[in-house]
């Protein structure tokens, strides 16, 4: 089956596969499609990307970074929509904002789901750029 070239990462994550792909595939069996795909570590996703599995279980000792695949999966507009207000204030003093947000003891209890998801991204996209 053609890879679908819209299914890609969405992070980028320290200690990605992503250049690693073509010797991960050498060691993978014929047939991995037609098993449930195991993913202990998922970070960016470029291997769970690249397979396109019809069945996936994974996981990350980064509980925010499952919350934002979560959200992709199940209210990925919402977060689109999250996005675009991120997207409409980026400046420097904007990006160094949200970066401290989970330095308030409450902002687990304050911030969504989809808040957090959408904070995730953010950062992961313009981290280095101010």
């Amino acid at each position: 089956m053609p890879k679908n070239k819209l299914i890609a990462p969405f992070v980028k994550w320290v200690g990605g596969k992503r250049q690693l792909m073509p010797e991960i595939k050498k060691l993978l069996p014929k047939r991995i499609n037609t098993y449930t795909y195991y993913e202990p570590f998922v970070g960016g996703g470029a291997v769970l990307f690249e397979l396109e599995p019809k069945k996936a279980i994974i996981n990350d000792a980064n509980a925010e970074l499952i919350n934002v695949y979560n959200i992709v999966k199940k209210n990925v507009n919402d977060l689109i929509a999250a996005l675009e207000v991120h997207k409409a204030n980026n400046c420097s003093d904007y990006f160094y904002e949200v970066r401290s947000l989970d330095r308030k003891p409450d902002f687990e209890l304050n911030s969504s789901n989809i808040e957090r998801a959408a904070r995730i991204i953010y950062l992961n996209q313009y981290f280095g750029q101010f």
